[in-house]
């Protein structure tokens, strides 16, 4: 089986370099273009990746990303809780650029003030993976958020923690990963 993970279309706090944890922040004019013209590109094609079913984060973002793409492939998407994005606690909606921000999210283990830590989020995704594998046997589009996918990679992908660090995704960017089902 494939999982296919999508990063959301660009939001306004992306364009202000703000950082995007669990606060809602809208597409933008671009995030919404990113959007369809990433549906009209799984569209072309669905004949080499067959998906089948779409799992979406519940913010807005990940929604209003997936809507055109349910639209185009004629899929409706299933909302699962556990995509959501890191919880970046007290962090959430500041400055990007913030270097304390930068050195809690570089820890792995550190948990952001009223927020999740790296770890918190792996064994979230990991078990969500898990159970993906189990539940389907057919391909699947995730629709959600970067930090997450940068934890999903490692699902995949083992990395030394400077890779992980620098692992980045873009608006609406697609990656491929090929596992084995785990159901019978």
């Amino acid at each position: 089986m494939k999982i296919f993970v999508a990063r959301h279309g660009q939001t306004e706090w992306n364009k202000e370099h703000r950082v995007s944890g669990i606060l809602e922040a809208e597409l933008s004019a671009e995030g919404r273009r990113q959007a369809e013209e990433l549906a009209m590109k799984l569209k072309q094609e669905q004949s080499v990746n067959r998906i089948e079913t779409i799992l979406v984060s519940p913010l807005k973002r990940a929604r209003d990303t997936a809507a055109p793409i349910e639209e185009a492939l004629g899929i409706k998407a299933i909302v699962e809780n556990d995509l959501h994005e890191m919880d970046f606690g007290e962090y959430d909606g500041t400055d990007w650029y913030n270097p304390e921000f930068h050195r809690i999210k570089n820890g792995i283990f550190s948990r952001f003030p009223g927020g999740e830590s790296v770890a918190d989020v792996a064994k979230r995704a990991y078990t969500l993976l898990d159970r993906i594998r189990r539940e389907y046997s057919s391909n699947v589009l995730l629709v959600c958020h970067a930090a997450l996918i940068g934890v999903i990679d490692t699902y995949f992908n083992s990395k030394t923690v400077e890779e992980f660090i620098s692992f980045s995704t873009k608006n609406c960017q697609v990656i491929e990963y090929e596992t084995e089902s785990l159901s019978n």
